[in-house]
């Protein structure tokens, strides 16, 4: 991979996106099925055994998988039954993988998950003894024979009792956890503890014969309490088996034989699951396709010799699960000719080591949270090595900790004049521990000292290799450029009390947008220590508050000449500032007029005092509907809370319940999240978080519930009660410092050809002469006087996409640009409001994504008006793969820009307006960073929907965003809240994509000094002013600073001898040289205002 820099230095790709995406057709088809995948990462187990994780995406959502490979052939491993030594009981997997000391496994068969725990199919433990099994139902076994294949077979329980007066008795079961019923169910010590009456629960007709060294030494209606000696077995019957074994009387002689059919012979190890997944390469008819869910498989290539272990996680956002039908055909897509089901949901769990180290890992993420007490499993036993150091697996040594399975990308990254500290494992030919400190050595792009502490000298990829004699390992690493700014993980670390704990991490950023957290030695922090408690742990640092009482404390990371701060609080104290018992200072109205409707009247509280209801009908259009209570007049918050909640008695009917406040620094409402869906019925306390940064004190505006889904129609009532802060003793915190973007143009114009971008103006055919249209028209006519070769709108155009509402759109366009340009209209989710899909849209504006080439650049539409890029449709994804995969092969295409509605990151602190699914964006700068790296070709993602304007890149990916051009901002003015639109140029140079992002200006104020004296330094600045905004002419604002000959624009230092003055447009200074006259002037978006200055000595 290369980081596009000005002095080009070539970086690898797979040291500086480790687990990057591949191509959905040529990557991995067996892992992508019908989707792409995301991530992968393979480490060695064993000799012949390799352990995947991996991410994908597909239609239905995100998959994320463990598998473990076995190329039995190499006898590298042996594969064995385990459990806990006994049948009955469990434990978790990894305590049955450590008894018989296995470096990999999974779980096993399904079981009596709410009783004995016992297994219900068959188990065979290596060299074929067999230990549990019945004679019918649950016999589909994964077996791997004498011979050392793997095969899925039918194993069924044959097994006979007869006693010396030849009366013979068929055994139906083998340490099960119920005997079948007529039956008779064998039980040896390999039972355990469990009561075997467990076994016949509710059963009235029961006998269990005791036998001891063969000879009946008890006979009994109820199974006895005791567990079985060493040389005891027990008999029992039910029903019709109890009855038969009355025939056995104490003193007979038992002769007791059973084994499975057929092949038992045949068969080393054995583990039952329930349903066959694959047979000879494909999917049974009747395996369902329903019910996603974690699973575990086993399969078998179809010469039974490789082995195939396959966990899917799932009952998570970031993974789906899978179906029975959908796991066989990932099972076929791995290799397997033959699969069977093992037991799943909770239970599904593997372990895995990693070279060098004794003992393995859980790597799937359990959907119960930990490991579930399970019966069985199967195991990989090494075969011993001989402990001779054979080479060395590197990490940092700050995610040594981490799952095997843990993205480790950014770990292998180092920013110039830090660190990165290095840890070698030593491990012999089986991948076992083995002893011997390394020597380091590396390239010139780094220094590494014998401690494996590695120090970034210049940017660039280097490999850092460990070495004792013969024996050897290489690390890839990546140094970025030295660092321009820093952020911690979190800016609130939010603990309950003092016996909590809680983490942070410091993150370093170059110029490029590349990141990487900062070691621990590198940062130094300042803090109260009679407050909180700070220490270095793995990639950061663990803080914990020293008193039981409320705490709230700064903390300062400094990295050289660079700092960042968060704040850590213990304890919240509550306080109710309004107890909503005066509904004379509450208002109700609902959206939209005419259709949904909202009234407040007092109601009977949650503590028996008085409250306000709401009753509302969210009917009567299929638009978005929303039912508000207002309060009149707004109430400033007290405090820095960080949670706001209510008591909200419920009814029910699934409406989102959310509450809206200002944040001190202006810009439009935040929205804080009370309740994903009002399902319960009665009173419930619900409570949002508020989200550190938002800048205090908060004012309170109302509570709402709301419904975005078309087809869902109703009314309701709720009530609600106690208004309520949680906050922490106020602290006092440096904002976040303000990452000013060179794309951005502050001063002067784009190069290049231009195109224009405007977004979210936000209008209906309510009233086709709002002032809303009339600022969409506006901004039209203000593209159109700079004469771009196209205007893309990129979403929002419309409020609403009903059929007048779309008409209306088509009209403005048909009416303003008239054909002067082409036109590019990118859906967003208003252009879905109303009808709850594109149907509207479509019919005027064609199909919902697009792709065309530019004077070498390409331009990639997509549709993220639901959301995401899935929501719109899966198709769009796998053709962007495809079109930058045909970008990057394709000489004449020099950059590619991606547009769509929705930004990966909203910059405002709630992050409410950017792409829902988070892993989506997280893929999307991943591809477009592969890209870059790759090609060295430019790459941006272009997007609007927050209300702010605003610009940042990523892994030299550039990300620009646009603000709204009709309705009111989000943001605050001075923080790219402000309507207006963008100009972007294009260029062939390494700054090949710039923006002008243009104000509507309905005035422009310029404000510098009329007299000076020479060598006196002052102030100067503009104000763009538009529908009562006050808006900085700084950053994110472009202008255009000039002057008369006598002044110059830029630094004092670089004036020609003739310059009476200097006009900084960067600090906003203006310099005095020598005596004179000069004319300073400032143009935004086609308005201009000039001062004059006059210097005297």
């Amino acid at each position: 991979m290369s980081l596009v820099r000005p002095a080009g230095t070539a970086l690898a790709l797979g040291a500086l996106l480790a687990g990057a995406a591949l191509s959905p057709a040529s990557a991995d088809p067996g892992l992508a099925g019908d989707g792409v995948v995301a991530s992968r990462q393979d480490s060695p187990v064993a000799p012949g055994v390799t352990y995947t994780s991996f991410e994908r995406l597909d239609p239905r959502g995100w998959l994320r998988g463990d598998l473990l490979s076995t190329d039995l052939s190499k006898r590298g491993v042996t594969v064995d039954y385990v459990n806990t030594g006994k049948v009955s009981g469990g434990t978790p997997l990894s305590q049955q993988l450590a008894r018989k000391g296995a470096i990999a496994g999974v779980n096993g068969d399904f079981f009596d998950i709410n009783d004995t725990t016992a297994p219900l199919g068959v188990g065979i433990e290596q060299s074929g003894r067999l230990i549990n099994a019945p004679a019918a139902g649950h016999n589909d076994t994964a077996v791997i024979g004498k011979d050392g294949l793997g095969r899925i077979a039918q194993l069924f329980l044959q097994g006979t009792a007869i006693d010396d007066d030849a009366v013979k008795l068929a055994l139906t079961n083998l340490n099960s956890p119920s005997v079948d019923a007529g039956g008779i169910g064998l039980y040896t010590p390999e039972w355990g503890d469990v009561a075997r009456g467990r076994t016949v629960d509710g059963v009235q007709a029961v006998r269990e014969v005791v036998l001891r060294g063969g000879v009946v030494v008890s006979s009994a209606a109820a199974p006895g309490t005791t567990a079985l000696a060493a040389n005891e077995q027990a008999l029992i019957g039910r029903d019709a088996g109890a009855a038969a074994l009355e025939a056995f009387e104490l003193g007979d002689k038992v002769d007791v034989e059973y084994g499975v059919r057929p092949d038992a012979s045949a068969v080393a190890v054995g583990i039952s699951g329930n349903v066959p997944l694959a047979k000879d390469g494909q999917v049974p008819a009747d395996v369902p396709d329903a019910d996603l869910a974690p699973r575990t498989a086993i399969g078998f290539d179809a010469a039974g010799k490789r082995m195939i272990l396959l966990t899917v996680d799932g009952r998570a956002t970031g993974s789906r699960g899978l179906s029975l039908k959908e796991m066989g055909q990932l099972m076929i897509g791995l290799g397997a000719d033959d699969a069977l089901n093992l037991d799943g949901g909770g239970s599904s769990t593997m372990l895995a080591r990693t070279p060098g180290k004794a003992a393995p890992q859980v790597v799937n993420a359990t959907s119960d949270g930990g490991e579930r007490v399970i019966p069985n499993g199967l195991g990989l036993l090494p075969v011993k090595g001989s402990g001779k150091l054979k080479g060395y697996r590197i990490e940092a040594l700050g995610t040594a900790a981490a799952t095997p399975d843990a993205d480790l990308s950014r770990s292998s990254r180092v920013l110039t004049g830090l660190s990165r500290v290095l840890t070698a494992s030593g491990h012999d030919e089986t991948y076992a521990p083995a002893s011997g400190t390394p020597y380091w050595f590396a390239g010139g792009a780094v220094r590494v000292d014998q401690r494996g502490v590695v120090t970034g000298r210049r940017a660039g990829d280097v490999v850092v290799t460990a070495a004792r004699g013969a024996a050897s390992g290489r690390f890839p690493m990546t140094v970025l450029g030295a660092p321009v700014r820093l952020a911690p993980s979190t800016r609130q670390v939010s603990l309950a009390d003092s016996a909590a704990k809680g983490f942070f991490a410091i993150d370093g950023y170059d110029a490029d947008g590349f990141g990487t957290w900062v070691e621990p030695r590198d940062v130094k922090l300042a803090y109260d220590p009679a407050l909180v408690k700070v220490v270095a742990k793995g990639n950061g640092f663990e803080v914990n508050a020293l008193s039981d009482e409320a705490v709230s404390a700064v903390v300062t990371a400094t990295v050289g000449s660079l700092s960042t701060q968060l704040s850590v609080t213990s304890g919240l104290a509550s306080t109710v500032v309004d107890e909503l018992d005066d509904v004379t200072k509450w208002a109700a109205n609902a959206v939209p007029a005419g259709a949904a409707t909202a009234s407040r009247s007092a109601a009977e509280g949650h503590d028996g005092g008085q409250a306000i209801a709401l009753d509302y009908s969210l009917t009567g259009s299929t638009a978005t509907r929303a039912a508000y209570l207002a309060q009149t007049p707004q109430q400033t918050l007290p405090g820095q809370p960080q949670k706001l909640g209510a008591w909200v008695y419920g009814d029910g009917k699934g409406a989102w319940l959310r509450a809206n406040a200002y944040a001190a620094g202006g810009g439009s409402a935040q929205t804080l999240n009370l309740a994903a869906a009002v399902d319960w019925v009665g009173w419930k306390y619900v409570e949002a978080d508020i989200p550190p940064g938002l800048a205090m004190p908060l004012r309170f505006w109302r509570i709402y519930v709301v419904e975005t889904v078309p087809t869902r129609q109703y009314s309701g009532r709720i009530v609600i009660d106690d208004l309520t802060l949680r906050s922490a003793p106020p602290v006092t915190m440096a904002p976040p410092a303000k990452v000013i973007d060179p794309m951005v143009v502050t001063d002067g114009s784009v190069r290049g050809w231009k195109f224009a971008v405007m977004s979210d103006a936000q209008f209906t055919a309510d009233n086709p002469d709002s002032d809303i249209v009339q600022q969409a028209r506006r901004t039209i006519r203000e593209v159109l006087a700079q004469h771009p070769d196209f205007l893309i709108i990129n979403g929002d155009f419309v409020d609403r996409a009903f059929g007048p509402d779309i008409a209306l759109a088509k009209r403005i366009l048909d009416e303003e640009v008239a054909g002067r340009l082409p036109v590019h209209y990118v859906p967003g989710n208003h252009e879905t409001y109303g009808p709850g899909d594109l149907s509207e849209w479509t019919k005027v504006f064609g199909p919902h994504t697009s792709t065309f080439d530019h004077k070498g650049t390409r331009f990639v539409l997509r549709d993220s008006s639901l959301g995401s890029f899935r929501a719109g449709s899966f198709a769009q994804i796998l053709d962007l793969k495809a079109q930058l995969d045909d970008a990057a092969r394709t000489r004449a295409i020099r950059n590619v820009v991606v547009l769509a509605h929705h930004p990966v990151n909203d910059p405002s602190p709630t992050q409410n307006s950017q792409l829902a699914d988070r892993k989506e964006a997280t893929l999307l700068v991943n591809w477009l960073a592969d890209f870059h790296a790759k090609t060295g070709k430019g790459a941006a993602y272009l997007a609007a929907h927050a209300g702010t304007f605003a610009a940042t890149r990523t892994d030299g990916v550039l990300l620009p965003l646009t603000g709204n051009s009709g309705k009111g901002p989000a943001a605050a003015p001075d923080e790219g809240g402000f309507t207006g639109w963008a100009l972007v140029g294009i260029a062939p140079k390494s700054d090949w994509l710039q923006l002008e992002f243009r104000p509507h200006v309905d005035s422009l104020e310029l404000k510098a000094p009329t007299d000076l004296r020479r060598g006196e330094v002052a102030a100067a600045s503009a104000t763009v002013v538009q529908d009562g905004r006050r808006v900085p002419v700084a950053f994110p604002v472009s202008a255009d600073w000039a002057g008369s000959l006598q002044l110059h624009v830029g630094s004092a230092s670089t004036a020609p001898f003739w310059a009476v003055a200097a006009f900084d447009p960067a600090t906003g200074k203006l310099t005095a040289l020598r005596p004179g006259s000069a004319e300073l002037r400032v143009t935004v978006n086609g308005v201009t205002k000039s001062a004059s200055v006059k210097v005297g000595w």
